[in-house]
């Protein structure tokens, strides 16, 4: 099996990274400028252009990006255990250092940036993972999809019994949490925030939440794990029917249940279930949708910039948390809960701009993006390459 992989296949693959990480960027800047770990952001917006582009992101956006980026991981590990398989080497071991400085990276950007980490807990699920790795493919996809199954089935059945004692979901504001968060968040300082930002991550980081990423992340994983020993994008062109197929229904079905919020939008039961059911699907309509215009040679000619800042996910995921940091907080310009949603999306335009800029000015000059260099240096001990 030739190893090195196709120009197009490392197109699209950044191609979908850089996608995702805009996503990414449009739901975090939410939580960086709106105290949602306490209210609904819903209840927390007055104005109808508010109202109208928060229905946007939760259709299109939220929850619809975590999984790709959960199934790009595991794509990405899975590449690196087949090559070392192929060059006789184990992978556990290098693919252990990986992780562990994927966690450092991970728990400093936690505590210190931002509490919203997914890294922390990407790279915890991904020591489980590797062990995975070794499965065949149709292995990896039946545990994928029983342990999708059953948290489908739960949140269903906890969604449904809780939509018949609590009928609006405005019932779960934290009065005192959202003054607590705007006093620190806006106002304080390094000291300020930093405690505001371990009680929020006591939150994120509950027994709850690592329950809940065991089934909700690492399926995704396994997902991204069996399509990469498929080798479903390089093979994109001799599968386009498939991904056609795939891109019809997940658009549609995905589209439709993130939608059912909106016919009752006080009920938890249609909120859990557009989610945690509906927008995982509509993941499998981007990612086909985007697999398929990846064949188009235009398409990957005009999407480099996109690609770069892909080619450097890492860094430009931290990078974004950074500015984020700087614009919203009190040490910074401080704007924490004074922008509307769509003064929130100029600036997610304005921010990735500058990173597409960025990464294409970079990958002039070096191989690799800094913490990508870094992270491989620590792996496998090689200097920075430019």
């Amino acid at each position: 099996m030739q190893l090195a992989p196709t120009k197009q296949r490392i197109g699209t693959l950044d191609l979908l990274r850089g996608l995702s990480l805009f996503g990414i960027l449009l739901v975090n800047l939410l939580a960086f400028n709106f105290p949602v770990n306490y209210v609904s952001l819903r209840e927390f917006l007055e104005h109808p252009t508010d109202l109208q582009m928060e229905k946007y992101l939760t259709i299109f956006v939220q929850g619809s990006f975590y999984p790709l980026f959960a199934g790009l991981f595991g794509y990405g590990l899975q590449m690196q255990m087949n090559k070392s398989k192929e060059l006789g080497e184990s992978f556990i071991g290098y693919g252990s250092k990986r992780l562990s400085f994927l966690l450092l990276i991970g728990l400093l950007h936690a505590f210190f940036i931002w509490y919203g980490d997914i890294l922390t807990t990407y790279a915890v699920l991904g020591f489980g993972l590797l062990f995975l790795l070794k499965l065949r493919p149709i292995f990896q996809l039946l545990i994928a999809t029983i342990l999708f199954g059953i948290c489908s089935l739960t949140v269903t059945v906890l969604f449904y019994i809780s939509s018949q004692f609590i009928s609006d979901s405005s019932e779960y504001t934290d009065v005192a949490g959202v003054a607590q968060s705007i006093e620190a968040y806006r106002y304080g300082g390094v000291i300020e925030i930093f405690f505001q930002r371990l009680n929020d991550l006591s939150l994120q980081y509950s027994i709850m939440m690592w329950i809940s990423a065991f089934f909700t992340i690492l399926p995704f994983m396994l997902v991204g794990a069996a399509a990469s020993q498929w080798r479903l994008i390089e093979r994109a062109g001799e599968l386009k029917k498939l991904w056609f197929v795939l891109c019809i229904i997940g658009l549609s079905l995905g589209l439709y249940l993130k939608n059912l919020i909106y016919h009752e939008p006080t009920s938890i039961f249609y909120e859990g279930i557009g989610q945690v059911i509906g927008a995982p699907i509509l993941t499998v309509g981007y990612v086909s949708l985007i697999v398929l215009l990846g064949l188009i040679p235009w398409v990957q000619i005009i999407t480099k910039p996109i690609q770069a800042a892909g080619r450097m996910s890492l860094t430009t995921y931290l990078m974004q948390s950074v500015i984020q940091s700087i614009l919203f907080y009190g040490f910074g310009f401080g704007l924490y809960g004074k922008l509307s949603l769509l003064h929130l999306f100029y600036i997610a335009l304005a921010i990735y701009a500058i990173q597409l800029v960025f990464s294409m000015i970079w990958f002039k000059y070096f191989k690799q993006g800094p913490v990508e260099a870094l992270w491989k240096s620590v792996t496998y001990g090689k200097r920075f390459e430019k």
